[in-house]
C-alpha cells in the first residue's frame, strides 16, 4: 500500500507540473450598453477633497451599474500614480487640469472641485439624455501571461472616429504615508492609452515604461499590449469610441471589458495533461496489481 501511495503521488504532481507550464490563453468579451456614460475623473494623490468623496463614487458606480464607467486619471508631477494620460485628455477639451476633482463625462467637463451623490446622479442623467445616438460596440480582449490582445471585430470607424483603448488598474494599493490625502487605496487608474483613426493609424499613445504596443492587421480595430512584468488580470480594459468635430472629441459609446474578474471570462487550457494524469495513474495501479 505504501509503495501504491508514492507511485499515485507521483502520478498526480508530475503531469500537473507539466500542466502549470502549459501557456493559458484567457478570453473575455463585452456587448457593451448604448446608454453607458464614460467618467474621467481627474484626481489625485493629494486631493484631499478627492479622498472625502472616494467612497460616495464607489457606491454611486456600484448603484448604477453598467450606466456608468469611471476612469481615474492623475497627473504628473507629486503624483505616483500620475501620467501624461490626464493632461492628454484634458487638452482635448482645451483645457488643463485646474481644479481637482474635475469630472469629464462622455467628453463634457460636468463639475470641478467637491460633488455630492445628487451632484453625481444629475449629471450622469444629462450626459445621458445629451447622448447623440445609440451606439454600441462590442470588446474582445484575449489575455496571456504577458500580453493584452484588445480587438472591436465589427466595429467600422467612421472619417472622423476614433478608437481609444484605455488600460486601468483596478485596484491600485499605496504605502502608508505616500499619498498626502491618506488614500492609500486608488481605484480605476489609467495606466495605458491608445488611439486609433479610421485608417487604423496611431493617432496617441501613452505607455507605461517597459510597455509595448502593436497593432494588427484585422478585420476590425485589434492592438495587443505587452509588458515583460504584467499581471493582465489585475486591469480591466475600457474601449470607446470617439467623434471629432471642429478640434473637440465627444464620446459616441464606451464599453468596460473586466479582466480582474476571472469568472466572466473563457479559459482556453489544454485538457491533456489531465489526460496523462488519468493515464499514469492507471499504468501505476496495473503495476502494482501485478506484483502481488
Amino acid at each position: 500500500m505504501r509503495l501504491l501511495a508514492v507511485l499515485f503521488v507521483f502520478a498526480i504532481i508530475l503531469p500537473i507540473s507539466s500542466m502549470a507550464q502549459t501557456s493559458q490563453e484567457t478570453s473575455f468579451s463585452s456587448n457593451g450598453s448604448a446608454a453607458t456614460v464614460l467618467i474621467e475623473e481627474h484626481t489625485a494623490t493629494y486631493c484631499t477633497t478627492c479622498a472625502e468623496i472616494d467612497p460616495m463614487l464607489l457606491q454611486f458606480l456600484e448603484d448604477n451599474g453598467n450606466r456608468a464607467i469611471r476612469i481615474a486619471m492623475h497627473p504628473l508631477g507629486e503624483d505616483p500614480l500620475g501620467s501624461e494620460i490626464s493632461s492628454h485628455r484634458l487638452a482635448l477639451q482645451g483645457g488643463e487640469l485646474a481644479v481637482t476633482p474635475t469630472f469629464v463625462m462622455d467628453g463634457r467637463v460636468v463639475s470641478q472641485g467637491s460633488v455630492d451623490r445628487i451632484d453625481m446622479q444629475m449629471n450622469l442623467r444629462s450626459s445621458e439624455i445629451a447622448k447623440e445616438g445609440v451606439i454600441s460596440i462590442e470588446g474582445e480582449v484575449d489575455v496571456s501571461q504577458n500580453s493584452i490582445h484588445v480587438s472591436s471585430p465589427k466595429l467600422v470607424l467612421g472619417i472622423e472616429e476614433h478608437l481609444t483603448i484605455f488600460i486601468v488598474e483596478r485596484e491600485v494599493s499605496l504605502e502608508p504615508g505616500t499619498a498626502s490625502n491618506g488614500l492609500d487605496k486608488n481605484h480605476d487608474v489609467a495606466r495605458a492609452m491608445l488611439s486609433l483613426d479610421a485608417g487604423g493609424n496611431i493617432s496617441s499613445e501613452i505607455l507605461p515604461t517597459g510597455w509595448d504596443s502593436l497593432v494588427h492587421d484585422a478585420e476590425g480595430p485589434s492592438v495587443e499590449f505587452f509588458a515583460d512584468e504584467m499581471d493582465p488580470y489585475s486591469f480591466d480594459v475600457v474601449i470607446v469610441l470617439e467623434k471629432s468635430e471642429g478640434g473637440d472629441r465627444s464620446v459616441l459609446s464606451s464599453t468596460l471589458v473586466a479582466l480582474s474578474d476571472r469568472s466572466e471570462g473563457r479559459q482556453n487550457i489544454s485538457t491533456l495533461p489531465v489526460v496523462a494524469a488519468l493515464a499514469s495513474m492507471s499504468i501505476a495501479l496495473f503495476i502494482v496489481q501485478s506484483r502481488r
